[in-house]
């Protein structure tokens, strides 16, 4: 409401003083209302609710004073009323917000729009500028000229820069200019003034109805320098890709570069960041982005996180987020299960117990039946015979139960030794299967209680201090290299009494296992510390934001980030059999930042079984164990039933009856 009574006492006042026609040629104040309530209706600006009106009068004579103050008054009057109404703010500052709205700005001469910039600051190009200069009247003039250079700079793209120009015939005549920083008539960013619209007076329109063409759709193999670091999953350049090899960036960022280029027609420049200027990415405050973006690059990327509380004092802008980084905690396995573990696991401890107390029941049961019933026909070896047939064996037709009774209880006995056995095969494949490990922690709770030291890498101490208050201080260890660097260290330390936990994001830990096969040694914990939302970083307010947030918006829409993620990351839910393993990429150290974990030659040879999808020997020890000491056993007997008296078993058979006799 203030807004509309402060526009309206604006058209009163205006309205109240002489009414001076103010001409140049044959232009007069309300024909140029009109051209420019034109641009105003039926441009992109008509579709905004916003529309902030800024003038500024540096010479402030009769003629040219109420020459501007009377075509807003006009302007304002011509712009038609719609049911839902237009917000209209007149003068007032405007702070950053990544909003789209209309601007109208009416100065006499180059000062006067510097004037107002000084104070509006940069609209970028999220909004729709029309600018009218009454001063100028030559394209190439120089003050034209720096004017656009001047909107160049603050990134104001979508403007229309109107100006009087004197006619072939004593009659002026209203232009458009504007400029295209990326073409092919000309040099890369070369700030020229272009012709991109006429007035026609005998029509009372302009000559085309596109008043704000398009600037950044294509950059016309102009070079945009990005300011990165090589890391995988993120991003790694391969130097030697050319022609029919394919792109010359792989990992999850290394793609999303390669698309941006390719959609929009830019060589990339590389200006790799050195381990210093990482680390000081770390600052809130953002200070290194100064010099990179000042002297260096015209964007960054390389897994910077989203700052939703960036305010006025951060020196970069950022784009919407392309990627969610989880933050996860990585251990070692203290102790795996032995090999005669392995063999028990598919049934619990009380169900063992169970199935033992029932054999010894049976047992039991049938040395009462020969104790009592000596003339009973049995099989011969009532013992092994029980055991033949809880293992899955037959009986002779002779020895089975003659009576309805006696067949039923047979039937049961086979009946629940088939469920048994059934399940142990069951439990016992998807042990060797999945290598199953003995009771890792599941919740970052109880990493925490069972005192893991957890490593992490430089600079994430105070974040990881902020997202976990209730971890010691003692607790943490900075690691040496990067995470990709320290998993094969951790794996070995599985089996260990060692514990200890590598604080990373899922993508270093999806990334390794999609390469290395011992990351089977490792366990990942569920839970996510936090999340961050990683962007690209460009100069405050720069035009590449609107542009970047345009691809990466149709990147998520047509699936291209979930596609580059399934194929360098392993899914979070994606069981560790279901991974089909990738070849590791090799790329260059850049001041000991990463480097490519290679598995040694003795732990490739131990892993050839697993890549083929086969059991190896290490996950069939325990049955190779129990056939070698059974065989040794064996031969024990056989040497001892050779060395003992033909006679000695009738001697013990004759002494055992005595003493049970007695």
């Amino acid at each position: 409401m203030q807004c509309w009574l402060r526009v309206v006492f604006c058209v009163l006042v205006a309205s109240a003083r002489p009414q001076v026609i103010f001409t140049s040629g044959s232009v007069s104040v309300t024909g140029l209302a009109k051209a420019l309530t034109e641009v105003l209706v039926n441009s992109e600006m008509g579709h905004r609710k916003t529309l902030y009106i800024y003038t500024h009068i540096r010479s402030p004579s009769a003629s040219v004073g109420y020459h501007l103050e009377d075509l807003l008054s006009r302007l304002l009057v011509n712009l038609p009323s719609t049911g839902q109404g237009r917000r209209l703010f007149r003068q007032t500052p405007m702070a950053y917000k990544p909003y789209v709205h209309a601007a109208l700005v009416l100065v006499d001469d180059l000062q006067s729009l510097s004037e107002i910039y000084s104070r509006i600051r940069a609209t970028q190009d999220l909004s729709h500028t029309l600018v009218y200069m009454s001063l100028p009247q030559e394209v190439e003039s120089e003050e034209v000229q720096l004017a656009l250079q001047l909107l160049w700079r603050l990134s104001v793209l979508n403007v229309g820069l109107v100006l009087r120009t004197p006619g072939s015939s004593n009659s002026s005549q209203l232009i458009m200019v504007s400029y295209y920083p990326f073409s092919a008539d000309h040099d890369c960013q070369v700030i020229r003034a272009t012709v991109v619209n006429r007035f026609n007076w005998e029509t009372k329109a302009w000559d085309s109805l596109d008043y704000f063409p398009e600037k950044l759709g294509n950059f016309h193999g102009c070079r945009l320098t990005c300011a990165t670091w090589e890391d995988m999953p993120y991003l790694v350049w391969r130097p030697d890709s050319g022609a029919g090899k394919g792109s010359a960036f792989v990992g999850i960022e290394g793609a999303l570069l390669q698309f941006l280029s390719d959609n929009l027609n830019f060589s990339v420049g590389l200006y790799w960041m050195s381990k210093n200027e990482v680390l000081a990415t770390f600052d809130d405050s953002g200070s290194i982005f100064d010099e990179i973006f000042g002297k260096h690059a015209d964007f960054s990327l390389g897994g910077f996180h989203f700052k939703p509380s960036a305010g006025s004092e951060i020196p970069y802008s950022q784009s919407t987020y392309y990627f969610m980084s989880h933050i996860m905690l990585v251990t070692n396995l203290q102790s795996a299960y032995s090999a005669y573990e392995k063999l028990a696991f598919p049934f619990a401890p009380l169900l063992w117990r169970a199935i033992a107390v029932v054999l010894i029941l049976a047992c039991l049961l049938l040395a009462v039946v020969v104790r009592l019933w000596p003339k009973r026909e049995l099989p011969p070896h009532p013992y092994y015979q029980l055991l033949v047939l809880t293992m899955g064996g037959n009986l002779l037709d002779r020895f089975l139960p003659r009576r309805l009774a006696g067949r039923l209880v047979i039937f049961t006995w086979l009946l629940s030794t088939l469920v048994l056995r059934s399940g142990y095969q069951s439990g016992m494949y998807q042990l060797l299967r999945q290598d199953t490990q003995r009771n890792p922690p599941q919740t970052i709770a109880e990493v925490l209680a069972q005192r893991f030291t957890i490593q992490l890498a430089e600079g994430n101490e105070a974040r990881i201090l902020a997202s976990l208050p209730e971890l010691q201080p003692s607790q943490l260890l900075q690691l040496e290299g990067s995470e990709l660097q320290s998993f094969p260290a951790l794996a070995r330390q599985s089996g260990t009494a060692a514990r200890l936990a590598i604080l990373t994001p899922y993508e270093y830990f999806g990334y390794f296992r999609k390469v290395h096969p011992m990351s089977r040694r490792l366990h990942l914990v569920r839970e996510r510390i936090y999340t961050q939302q990683l962007a690209f970083y460009v100069r405050r307010h720069s035009h590449l934001v609107g542009v970047l947030n345009k691809q990466i918006q149709y990147a998520h829409a047509h699936g291209f980030l979930e596609h580059w993620m399934r194929q360098y990351v392993s899914a979070v839910d994606e069981t560790d059999e279901s991974v089909a393993r990738i070849a590791s990429t090799a790329y260059s150290t850049l001041d000991g930042i990463d480097g490519d974990p290679r598995l040694s030659e003795a732990e490739e040879q131990q892993v050839v079984a697993v890549r083929q999808n086969v059991l190896s020997m290490r996950e069939l020890a325990a049955l190779f164990w129990l056939i070698l000491w059974a065989n040794i056993i064996a031969v024990l007997v056989f040497v001892l039933e050779s060395l003992l008296p033909k006679d000695f078993y009738g001697k013990l058979q004759r002494f055992l009856r005595e003493k049970l006799g007695k």
